[in-house]
């Protein structure tokens, strides 16, 4: 395994806490949209030699995607220089000089970075910013990897821009964080219930809420950095935010079944490449009948995938849909309405699936969705057969716990058996609910999977942008 160069012995950071630092610093000093890095009017930044002798090169503002950790530590350095101690003034150039040593000598695998959509390549219209989570942003942002080459690479903390910090440190969050805590207050039993109030109602309402509220927090605050005026760069230090270290590469090979997906997918613009969840379920058909027949060797069983396929399609034509009677996904819903699904779902027994649903159909009327409208099976798209398919595995989920809730009785009496010095009161309120747990495939599942389609193209449906 070769390397860039060979430095001495450095200190290792945690990568979380240096981009947690550079981040809090940045944000917090600055604001999202203050220009940061800008030298004071009329001074010469710290350890640069004489402008009257060295022509500088010019600069350009950026925002999150390329402004690395490197850059941003500078720039908050410099700016809190006339604050500090006349001793770290005077050292100031070897102490910058020692942090992006230390940085540039921390290599994290590509392979552990997320990334934010438009560092990708997304346009500020396409359907990845609207449709993302944390999850399938990883995914996404690995599909582009393969798809490039630069998976398995390793890029420096240095030259790690902000976007993939706050992007990683987001998406390691919320898998250790964010999903353990939706699933243990969907389990929570209801402790010392009064009425429709329990206490164990009131412990996992703010967990409810914190979870969703910092999703649409981080959310909006990535979205701000990717466009605001963070960092002044060159375009040599432009042009290397975000990339990989050249000559070092981690010996592993990308199975080859993920090869072929990466490189049929591209990232999804409404005018040049339409997302895959546009799609009508007769395409489906067809590249899957297609694949099938590239992969298989005999002849005859060529014949019975056609022929399969074309029964499948003439059905498909025939078979009418009341589209329109499926709810609105409730990634399109406004935030009044995922406001008013978070508080209908606290509503017992009909609360959850139900209420998002009666929402979600509610969101396509008054868009102006024709009801009794139907079109053929075929012609459904993948993003309909997938908010169908989510609606009914959480309206099946929340009938199940509405049942399990009836059978309470015959589950406390089993428990008496076992535990026979506590009252029916007591084991009835230790019972945990089965929410959390049966609505986590469909939660973190389903919907990453639905964002992902919604998120890639197919890279033969590419074409060119329209003149104009």
């Amino acid at each position: 395994m070769r390397v860039r160069r060979a430095f001495p012995p450095v200190r290792f950071y945690s990568v979380s806490t240096v981009s947690a630092v550079v981040i809090a610093l940045a944000v917090a000093t600055f604001g999202a949209n203050g220009v940061v890095g800008a030298a004071e009017a009329g001074a010469d930044p710290v350890g640069t030699p004489d402008s009257s002798s060295v022509a500088a090169p010019p600069e350009e503002c950026v925002g999150s995607t390329f402004a690395t950790l490197g850059n941003i530590y500078d720039a908050v350095f410099d700016s809190l220089l006339p604050t500090l101690p006349a001793e770290v003034q005077q050292n100031a150039g070897s102490i910058k000089t020692d942090a992006h040593r230390d940085m540039d000598g921390l290599r994290v695998s590509s392979l552990a970075v997320s990334n934010h959509p438009r560092a990708l390549g997304a346009s500020a219209d396409s359907p990845s910013l609207e449709y993302r989570d944390p999850l399938s942003g990883y995914v996404l942002t690995q599909l582009m990897n393969i798809r490039n080459g630069t998976a398995y690479e390793a890029i420096t903390v240095d030259d790690m821009t902000l976007s993939q910090a706050v992007e990683t440190a987001y998406l390691y969050l919320y898998v250790t964080v964010i999903i353990p805590m939706t699933m243990v207050a969907g389990t929570i039993p209801a402790i010392m219930p009064i009425g429709p109030v329990s206490l164990g109602l009131l412990i996992s309402l703010p967990l409810r809420i914190g979870a969703k509220g910092m999703d649409l927090v981080v959310e909006a605050l990535s979205n701000e950095l990717v466009d605001a005026c963070l960092v002044s760069v060159t375009q040599e230090e432009k042009d290397r935010a975000g990339q990989p270290v050249k000559d070092l590469r981690f010996p592993n090979h990308v199975p080859q079944m993920l090869e072929e997906i990466a490189d049929q997918v591209l990232i999804a613009e409404d005018e040049t490449c339409p997302a895959v969840g546009t799609l009508p379920l007769s395409r489906v058909v067809d590249r899957t009948a297609g694949y099938l027949a590239d992969i298989n060797t005999d002849p005859a069983v060529d014949q019975q995938i056609a022929d399969q396929a074309a029964r499948l399609q003439d059905f498909m034509k025939t078979a009418q849909v009341p589209h329109n009677l499926i709810p609105s996904d409730p990634a399109d819903f406004t935030t009044i309405e995922t406001l008013m699904s978070l508080g209908l779902g606290l509503v017992p027994y009909v609360g959850g699936a139900p209420t998002e649903a009666i929402i979600g159909l509610t969101h396509s009327h008054f868009g102006g969705a024709d009801m009794s409208e139907t079109v053929p099976l075929s012609d459904l798209t993948v993003t309909k057969s997938m908010t169908a398919g989510y609606y009914a595995y959480a309206l099946s989920a929340h009938v199940f716990e509405v049942a399990s809730g009836q059978s309470e009785g015959l589950t406390v009496s089993l428990l008496q058996m076992l535990l026979p010095t506590l009252s029916p009161e007591q084991l009835a309120q230790s019972v945990p609910q089965s929410d959390g747990l049966i609505n986590a495939p469909n939660t973190y599942g389903l919907v990453v999977f639905h964002n992902v389609l919604r998120s890639v193209c197919l890279a033969k449906d590419k074409v060119d942008q329209p003149a104009g």
